[in-house]
């Protein structure tokens, strides 16, 4: 029995240097569940892997926020498609892109804080955890540690304390090292996002 059925997640990946490792399982999992999965990214190219491997986003981070106040209309290269509503868990996919294009980012600060402010599940993986410390959402509990020692660097100046715990769970709030504690954080975040409001 699918768990998933009717939520929406959305995957944040930087613009190029994602991690596959992170991306490619979780997307399989998910859809496994029947969730409706999609990919955002800071442009409508063609992000190129760690590894060269290369996945064409469906939206812009811009047009995932629109999509949270219900359907919107986006023209992008492959004609208008329709955004529909409601992001049920977003999960930041780390890899050597997400310090320059994702911890920075204005936009994506805006999207989790604003999905965890209504209810919803955030994660984050391996060099991508940084951004929750941006967004303000990771100052009250320990967080899994990644083997990147300028998100852990990052981190320590945010003054977010490390775990030891490959995942953590905290107020709807997951995150993983890296890939390879990619099923124990599905498992998580489907439970979490299982929970969700169905709007």
């Amino acid at each position: 029995m699918a768990r998933l059925t009717g939520k929406n997640v959305l995957f944040i990946i930087p613009k190029d240097y994602y991690d596959e490792e992170q991306l490619d399982p979780l997307r399989e999992i998910l859809k496994q569940e029947e969730a409706g999965v999609y990919i955002a990214s800071g442009k409508m190219k063609d992000a190129v892997g760690m590894k060269t491997e290369s996945v064409t986003p469906d939206l812009l981070i811009v047009d995932s926020i629109e999509g949270i106040t219900g359907d919107s209309y986006v023209t992008g290269g492959r004609g208008t498609r329709q955004i529909k509503g409601v992001f049920h868990g977003v999960i930041l996919i780390g890899g050597n892109g997400a310090r320059s294009y994702l911890w920075k980012d204005e936009l994506t600060r805006l999207l989790i804080a604003d999905r965890h402010r209504s209810g919803m599940v955030v994660a984050a993986l391996g060099s991508a955890i940084p951004c929750l410390a941006n967004a303000g959402l990771i100052d009250s509990f320990d967080v899994a540690a990644t083997e990147d020692k300028k998100a852990l660097k990052e981190l320590e100046k945010a003054k977010v304390a490390v775990s030891d715990e490959p995942v953590t769970s905290y107020n709807r709030i997951i995150t993983a090292s890296g890939a390879e504690a990619v099923e124990s954080f599905a498992e998580l975040f489907i439970e979490e996002v299982a929970k969700t409001p169905p709007k």
